[in-house]
Parts: structure tokens; C-alpha cells; sequence
């Protein structure tokens, strides 16, 4: 989808929806939007990456946020990019890199390498009159860089109707194009689809212009085990297994002409997200747009058997109270069977995504503002040994709370929106500090100040509960996040304690 047709579906939902009120509960940092985080379980430690945009704005020319939240749903580091949007921010395990894409406008797409300290290392686009896409990027198994990208052809298409309106004879046809770039950004493997699936096996219901027919939408790219690819295919409602070799289709999943039948399932429409598991089955997001009423957008795993040609689902989530998600949207599964669903255009009350485990109880839930949306979000397990977080230090004169940052960084953003190394605090609340590192900002832990008139004062060992709060202790952290054993006397340093609920305070202890 467009950024344009994203945006004209932003301005008449946006016209159609009340905003739902919300309670921001972690802070953020100067043009950053607030967000609410709900934390159910607190077994998983990873972190969470992803790209929110307000959709009434996708084109403006506000900087566009990368985030990586701490598995508590605080940001851990961010970058502010001037784009109009940025999208499918994710980490690669293989090669120790970050990935995203940069969209400054329709012509001009960057797709985008960090190091592990988020270095800029790389940006490269579509070559040979390719114009690029914005629904993914992949690096291969080789070291190959695999981008979407878009080519238009000029079809007859007098034969056939498209949404109830008869095909144009000089139809502009979008072609979804898959292009593998070597280290030396030299074309080896492409492939359009207008050279293998024909327009007419598009649905009622996408829209038809005869000046720029966007028939198959792709949105997935993904390398199979044996060195094919998988394609997703919105507008077809179809998954393709294209041969890397010959570009030939080996079979189809869905959409008019399935190779397959469903044994236990009604199958999906306007499908995102679509990966090939470990366990050798298919997984993606469902957004069941051509689903009966009532619509409800889910999670969904396939088993594909290629000798009798049956899909069967497996597993499946929705969430409770089930809603509707037209457009983007994710689905990523880990090792350790972790769902991580992104549910893309959707509006409040409804989850921005939520994190569950393979029996579908909900571990944590994020909430961005409502017309607040997210293409895609990741979970990663990041190497983050060389990525200290800045101290927060606390002093306290004649009723004056001074919270200081640590004075060997040229850029400092406080959730008050200040950007000076030190801020004076006159009210309770959580504060965090974030300091310059690699080509973002590095994030301290959250300092919970319950009240102005003893921040820094000496505090005994007896724990009170938070506000809002559980007085189940977690565990003891040193103020660069490092767990340690709780110390046996009061030793006068500050301590991050956290509780079992996720709520942090800070202790001079």
C-alpha cells in the first residue's frame, strides 16, 4: 500500500472513529508519542522493536521514530530519522546487524544497515529502473540483499471487470518485483509479477483504476530452507512458492487457484507477515478482509502437505474481544514459541500488539495513541554488552531535586522534554534520561520519584508498595542494568529495584 492510499484511508477513518481515551504509562522523550504499556508476564527479557507513525501524517515532515523497548515496554534507545515514514525495523541474529527502511517519498526508498552499536553502516535502493517498496527487505542466507520493488506494464484488460468496472485497454498494471542485489549492488536474481500471475486473478473488493492497477500487492519476502522464496500477496489473498532459479511458480497457498484445500479452515484474505517456521509449517498474519462478517483479524499457523495437498491449521490466535485489522500487520513466532502480534491499522481500545505465549495467554500489551499505527514489529534477544545505560544521579539542597545526567555526552533528551545534562524536579513521577549513542539516543533505567521532599534522603530497608503497584520484589539492578544480589547493609549508592508488576523505583540504600 502506498503512502498516499494509506493516507486518504487515514483521513476518512480518522473522520469516522472517536478517539478513546488512554493512560500513557511509560516515558517517552521529545517528539515521541506517549504510549501505554501492560505488562501481564514477566518471563520474557527480550526487546521489542518497532515504527510508529500517526497516520494523519505519514507524508508530513515530522522526524519518524526507531525504537527498541526494554522488556518492560520502556525505550531502551531510539532515533528520530527524517523520512516520511520508516518501516519493518528488525534485527538479523546471522549477520549482527539492525535493518529498516527509510521512505523519504515514492521515488526515493533507502533500505537501511545499523552495526550493533546502531551504526549506520549501509543504505542501498532498487537499481535499473526498479522503483522501490516498502513492504520488505530481507538479507539472504548468502549475504544477498532481497528488496520489493515495483515495475508498471500496460495491459489490455478490456476483457475482464475489476470491482464492477470494466478493465481499461491500456491498464497500467503495478508489477510486484522481488530484487537480489550482491555485496557489489549488481542485480542477480528478479522477478515481476506481471510475467507470472495474471490480473484477472485479483478479488472484488481491491480497488481497480485503469491509470495504476495495484493487482497483487505484495507485501512478504521470505527464503525458503531450500533457497526458493515465498510471496505474499495481499490483493490475491494467495502465498506463491516462486523456484530462486527459474522464477516459475512451484505452487500456490489460497486465492482463486489454490493448489492446496483447507482441512479445518475457512483460509485468509489480505494476509501479511508470511514466514516458513523451523518446525517447517507456515505462519503470518491474517487480516480477513474478505472474510464473512464479523471480520476478525488473526494469528495463523498452516501445516502444508505437498503429497496430498492439504492445509492445516494448527494454531491460531485472536484476540478477546476479536476486532478487524484492514491493512498491515505481523506475526513473528520465536524459538521458544512467543507470538509477537502486530495488528497494524487498527484503532483503540484495541492493542497496537500484543505478546503471547503458544497457549494464547497474553504476556504483555502495547497501546500506542489512537490514528497511531505500526507496519510491522519484532521481538529480538540483542547483543547489547557494549551498550551501558547512562546514570541518573540525584542530589537534594534545601528542598531542590536536581537529577543529573553523566557529563560525558554532547546530546541529552529528558521525558520533560528538556535537553540539558541536568533538570530540576519539582513533582512525583517517573523520569528517564537519554543520552547520544551510535546514531540514536541510549535510554536510562526509569527513576520513580514518589516524593520531591526526600528523593535523594537515605531509605530504610523496609519496602513499600509502588503506586499502582505490587510490593513483590523482582529484583535489585545497578544503574546500568545489571541484576545484582541485594546488598545485606545499607551501603549508600543508588539501587534500581523492580517489582514483580514491572513498576521501578530508585533506592539509596
Amino acid at each position: 500500500m502506498s503512502a498516499l492510499q494509506l493516507f486518504s484511508i487515514g483521513l476518512l477513518l480518522c473522520s469516522t472513529h472517536a478517539l478513546t481515551g488512554q493512560t500513557p504509562n511509560r516515558p517517552v522523550p521529545p517528539d515521541v508519542l506517549a504510549y501505554e504499556f501492560v505488562l501481564h508476564d514477566s518471563s520474557y527479557q527480550g526487546y521489542y522493536l518497532t515504527t510508529p507513525f500517526l497516520l494523519g501524517n505519514i507524508v508530513g515532515t515530522e522526524p519518524k521514530p526507531l525504537l527498541v523497548l526494554d522488556s518492560r515496554g520502556y525505550i531502551f534507545w531510539y532515533s528520530l530519522v527524517n523520512a516520511w515514514n520508516t518501516l519493518d525495523f528488525k534485527f538479523n541474529p546471522e549477520y549482527q546487524q539492525y535493518q529498516f527502511i527509510k521512505y523519504s517519498n515514492p521515488q526515493t526508498v533507502q533500505y537501511v544497515l545499523m552495526d550493533t552499536g546502531f551504526n549506520l553502516i549501509d543504505s542501498f535502493t532498487t537499481v535499473n529502473d526498479i522503483r522501490p517498496d516498502v513492504h520488505d527487505f530481507q538479507l539472504s542466507k548468502t549475504g544477498t540483499a532481497l528488496l520489493a520493488g515495483v515495475h508498471d506494464s500496460i495491459l489490455d484488460l478490456s476483457a475482464y471487470q475489476f470491482s464492477g468496472s470494466q478493465g481499461s485497454g491500456s491498464t497500467r498494471v503495478l508489477g510486484f518485483v522481488v530484487q537480489e542485489l550482491d555485496a557489489d549492488r549488481k542485480v542477480v536474481f528478479q522477478w515481476n509479477s506481471n510475467e507470472h500471475i495474471h490480473p484477472g486473478d485479483s478479488y472484488v473488493g481491491y480497488p481497480y483504476h485503469p491509470a495504476s492497477f495495484d493487482y497483487c500487492h505484495g507485501n512478504t519476502i521470505e527464503e525458503e530452507p531450500d533457497g526458493n522464496l515465498l510471496l505474499s500477496f495481499r490483493n490475491l489473498n494467495a502465498v506463491y512458492k516462486i523456484d530462486r532459479q527459474t522464477g516459475a511458480i512451484l505452487w500456490q497457498l489460497g486465492g482463486k487457484f489454490s493448489d492446496f484445500s483447507f482441512a479445518n479452515d475457512g483460509g485468509f484474505s489480505g494476509q501479511h507477515d508470511v514466514r516458513r517456521l523451523p518446525n517447517g509449517n507456515i505462519a503470518m498474519f491474517d487480516n480477513a478482509n474478505m472474510a464473512a462478517p464479523p471480520q476478525h483479524s488473526r494469528a495463523v499457523e498452516y501445516q502444508l502437505d505437498t503429497v496430498q495437498w492439504v492445509a492445516t491449521k494448527i494454531w491460531e490466535y485472536q484476540y478477546s474481544p476479536a476486532f478487524f485489522s484492514s491493512a498491515m500487520g505481523g506475526h513473528q513466532t520465536t524459538a521458544d514459541r512467543r507470538h509477537l502480534i502486530n495488528y497494524g491499522l487498527n484503532y483503540r481500545p484495541d492493542p497496537s500488539f500484543v505478546l503471547v505465549d503458544d497457549g494464547g495467554a497474553r504476556l504483555s500489551e502495547l497501546f500506542f495513541q489512537d490514528s497511531v499505527m505500526s507496519y510491522r514489529a519484532a521481538l529480538a534477544d540483542l547483543p547489547l554488552g557494549n551498550a551501558q545505560r547512562p546514570q541518573i544521579f540525584c542530589t537534594q539542597q534545601g528542598g531542590l531535586v536536581t537529577l543529573s545526567g553523566p557529563p560525558d555526552h554532547t546530546t541529552y533528551a529528558w521525558s520533560t522534554g528538556e535537553t540539558t545534562a541536568e533538570i530540576t524536579v519539582q513533582t512525583p513521577g517517573e523520569y528517564q534520561l537519554w543520552v547520544n549513542y551510535g546514531s540514536g539516543m541510549l535510554g536510562s533505567e526509569p527513576v520513580v520519584i514518589d516524593d520531591v521532599n526526600s528523593a535523594c534522603m537515605l531509605n530504610s530497608t523496609a519496602e513499600s508498595e509502588p503506586a499502582g503497584g505490587t510490593s513483590t520484589i523482582f529484583g535489585w539492578y545497578d544503574l546500568l542494568g545489571r541484576q545484582v544480589t541485594p546488598p545485606s547493609v545499607p551501603t549508600g549508592q543508588l539501587w534500581v529495584v523492580r517489582y514483580a508488576d514491572g513498576k521501578m523505583r530508585v533506592k539509596v540504600y
